[in-house]
């Protein structure tokens, strides 16, 4: 006859998730019982070790002329953290949309950038809160930062400086570069226009959102 010998039914636990990515391909780990047993993995099905970010359904097989038995379970890599340094922040004001720019470690990852919450870029003189977020499958990061947008210069040269008195409030004018911008007046300091007789210290000011 024939005397069989089936092999014996071991046991496992599985191990070894991987606290982020860095390049290497990543292993699962196992523990059996009895101890020190081959175990044979597969990832997703694949006996190619898993590298990029992601979860990988992991099953480990006993492999001995002795023993049997499996262990099924999940091996998760992480985002690696990359760090993020936002950069030409500081423009002056000319009617196009100024963007700020990133740097990042590991070098050449791709960032998003936000202005106030919004993903256009701006274009009137102000502040603006930006955030520069990672946008990579293996990699996290993000950075906060101010854009500031200066006003641009403008030249005034004020007119109808010299006029007669005849008991009406007279005012000085104002032309600009760019054209058509306003520009406030005092008058020895004080925003009401002079009747009287007598010579007054004009100060055309732009008064605009983007000039100065």
């Amino acid at each position: 006859g024939t005397l069989a010998i089936g092999r014996g039914t071991a046991t496992g636990a599985l191990g070894g998730s991987a606290d982020g990515y860095d390049g290497p391909p990543k292993s699962a780990t196992a523990t059996t019982v009895p101890a020190g047993l081959t175990v044979d993995f597969t990832y997703d099905g694949e006996t190619n070790r898993p590298i990029d970010m992601g979860s990988y359904a992991v099953t480990g097989t006993v492999n001995d002329a002795n023993w049997q038995g499996s262990a099924t379970g999940t091996l998760t890599i992480g985002k690696a953290p990359a760090t993020v340094a936002l950069t030409n922040l500081l423009h002056v004001y000319d009617g196009t949309a100024k963007q700020a720019a990133a740097t990042t470690d590991p070098a050449g990852l791709t960032v998003d950038l936000t202005y106030e919450g919004s993903t256009t870029a701006p274009s009137n003189a102000g502040s603006y809160a930006v955030t520069g977020t990672v946008n990579d499958a293996n990699y996290q990061g993000i950075a906060t930062g101010t854009m500031a947008i200066a006003k641009a210069s403008a030249t005034v040269a004020l007119g109808d400086l010299a006029q007669v008195y005849d008991g009406a409030a007279k005012s000085a004018t104002a032309t600009t570069d760019p054209a058509g911008l306003a520009v406030v007046f005092t008058y020895d300091g004080s925003a009401t226009a002079p009747t009287a007789a007598g010579s007054y210290a004009v100060t055309g000011t732009v008064n605009e959102a983007n000039w100065q």
